[in-house]
């Protein structure tokens, strides 16, 4: 049996953060790994991150999905106009923590991988991330995930949807597409080490 759960006010979120963290991470590579340099760092900054309130990958922002009363993964997604204040809010709170001798080689990775992702309209709702915990994996779970994102921006009021997946992520290729998106744009960084679809999804087909 699946359903899906919302961090409430005044909830406890150690356990949700435990839980989200690793499908967070995996769904964030290879650009976190490209951004951070270190998967111990990445570690530490995004638990860091889902703490707070203002980051794209705040706790508070994330569904989980609940398979059999356990949790199975998940997904973040914000309009566009939010994401552009999360991003900005991370990039001056990774700069804060940096400490000022890694400073100069964070700028530059920061500078490589500026233009890796095309700009969201503000009336489009987009998937920031979304995974499932190593376990439940393989059990076709990432549908109905993808189909709970679409119905999430429907309540919302959005009819406009965006994406961006690695362009080796063969099997979320084939899912996104399966649900109706399509590759909009490919992107690149500006060393050309690292590529992503941008994929959009119209719900009235407009």
């Amino acid at each position: 049996m699946l359903s899906y759960q919302s961090v409430t006010c005044g909830q406890d979120t150690e356990d949700l953060i435990r839980s989200a963290l690793p499908w967070v991470i995996d769904a964030g590579n290879p650009y976190y790994a490209l951004l951070f340099g270190d998967a111990e760092l990445t570690l530490r900054v995004l638990n860091t991150w889902m703490r707070r309130a203002s980051s794209e990958i705040s706790i508070a922002r994330v569904q989980f999905l609940i398979c059999d009363s356990e949790f199975a993964g998940g997904f973040i997604a914000l309009g566009g106009d939010e994401l552009r204040k999360a991003r900005k809010s991370d990039s001056v709170a990774l700069l804060n923590a940096c400490r000022a001798a890694e400073r100069p080689a964070l700028i530059q990775r920061m500078a490589n991988l500026s233009g890796l992702f095309s700009p969201v309209d503000e009336d489009e709702y987009y998937l920031s991330k979304l995974g499932l915990n190593l376990r439940f994996r393989g059990r076709k779970l990432g549908r109905p995930l993808v189909e709970r994102y679409i119905e999430e921006g429907r309540i919302r009021g959005y009819v406009r949807y965006r994406l961006d997946v690695h362009v080796g992520n063969e099997a979320a290729i084939r899912s996104y597409g399966s649900a109706g998106f399509r590759v909009h744009e490919r992107t690149k960084s500006k060393d050309g080490t690292l590529a992503y679809y941008s994929m959009t999804y119209d719900r009235l087909g407009i």
